[in-house]
């Protein structure tokens, strides 16, 4: 499936975000004039000095700019997908109304992936072969971003992802940029959350099997054990509908404190229902599925007093208030994480193209030398790509989630 907004219409979008790693890294090359030939690495200015798109570039014409989006609009993850897709419309059509980016219109291509890895390659393939996008906002996914990475470095696309396997920029050879915390980070923060507030002898882990799940789980793992913890682990597959085995032979292990590192939302609540239907009242820290709004809409009944560490958190900031202001006015629900980094992402690239012109080498440069504060809070690249390091404790009352403490603050300094 795919939907393209044009010029006239509604927009909506993501410009995907590359990253380079490179000894020059955090330096913007000097420029050259728009009347040069394309490419080189050098930001692009007029006679006057402005910068300016160039005609020309990939997915660069006259009047506009065109973005791709590898997007979960059917599948398993289609309801996530929906609101991430509810965030990028309201954010192009903002930033269009506003003149677009340095005079071009935001055109989105979005090619369904389908919730699948394969779905993802073929995604990107049109991205690629059939819409001559400037760049691509990958997916949220882990597994299906690492399905995509070799495309993406043969191709040299600037990809923005959200997935936090901490393996993903690592491999993406200087093309892939994350805009929510590893797993590395989060996973440490969970066991030293559980540390202070439960001082655990014991912890059980349920994770999804992909490489997100197992991914988070590992490092939660490694944490726990570092601190003298004892540790069980069960895994699922993504959509499982009957978790009970697995719970049943953690009950068994005598866990002080359940962990889940779960890919979907949906899954979350399913296993929640049935640890309630099996009688386990062990306090639960996980992952930020816990706290989404797909969460809370299928069966918040189940997660009450549930802790997650989470990159984002309702009405935290000011910029985080007018967004959600804005976003339930239009669409008469909440915003959540799907579609919190991906917003961020679009203001944030945004912010590199006004510094680098439409030059793609350029533009990678440049992300990582612009600063903006967004939904998540501050974002500002490190050399590997990875933009936002923001967690929060938050736990489950009511409907919502409230914040705990900070964090970042619960981790080893560098």
């Amino acid at each position: 499936m795919r939907v393209q907004t044009r010029p006239g219409r509604l927009a909506l979008g993501l410009l995907a975000v590359p990253l380079l790693i490179t000894a020059g890294c955090g330096r913007v090359p000097t420029p050259t004039k728009a009347g040069d030939a394309g490419g080189g690495g050098h930001p692009q200015v007029d006679s006057a000095g402005k910068v300016v798109c160039r005609d020309g570039s990939p997915g660069v014409t006259a009047k506009e700019l065109r973005i791709g989006v590898d997007a979960e609009l059917t599948g398993k993850a289609a309801l996530s997908g929906a609101n991430a897709k509810r965030s990028l419309d309201m954010a192009v059509d903002d930033i269009n109304k506003t003149g677009g980016i340095l005079g071009k219109h935001v055109t989105v291509v979005y090619n369904d992936n389908q919730s699948t890895n394969p779905g993802a390659v073929n995604a990107l393939n049109k991205s690629v072969s059939g819409d001559n996008v400037f760049a691509l906002i990958g997916p949220i996914r882990s597994t299906q971003v690492q399905a995509m990475t070799e495309i993406i470095k043969s191709q040299r696309l600037p990809t923005m992802i959200g997935a936090t396997n901490a393996s993903l920029t690592e491999q993406g050879g200087g093309y892939i940029f994350r805009f929510r915390p590893p797993d590395s980070l989060t996973g440490q923060a969970i066991v030293a959350y559980a540390r202070k507030q439960f001082s655990p002898k014991k912890i059980a882990i349920l994770h999804d099997s992909d490489a997100f799940g197992s991914g988070g789980a590992a490092v939660i793992e490694k944490a726990a054990k570092d601190a003298g913890i004892s540790v069980q682990k069960a895994s699922y597959t993504t959509g499982d509908k009957d978790y009970t085995a697995q719970l049943s032979s953690l009950r068994s292990f005598g866990p002080d404190v359940f962990t889940t590192y779960a890919t979907n939302s949906e899954d979350v609540v399913i296993f929640a229902r049935q640890l309630q239907e099996l009688g386990i009242t062990t306090p639960v820290v996980g992952g930020p599925s816990i706290t989404s709004q797909v969460s809370f809409d299928l069966g918040q009944q189940y997660l009450q007093g549930w802790r997650a560490i989470v990159d984002f958190q309702l009405n935290a900031g000011d910029v985080n208030k007018a967004w959600a202001a804005e976003y339930q006015q239009r669409y008469g629900s909440k915003p959540d994480l799907f579609g919190a980094w991906q917003r961020d992402a679009m203001y944030f690239m945004k912010a590199a193209l006004e510094k680098s012109g439409c030059d793609r080498q350029a533009f990678l440069a440049a992300l990582h030398t612009v600063e903006t504060d967004g939904v998540q809070g501050h974002l500002t690249s490190n050399k590997q790509g990875d933009v936002n390091a923001n967690l929060l404790v938050v736990q489950v009352r009511g409907g919502g989630a409230e914040v705990v403490e900070d964090a970042t603050k619960l981790l080893p300094a560098a």
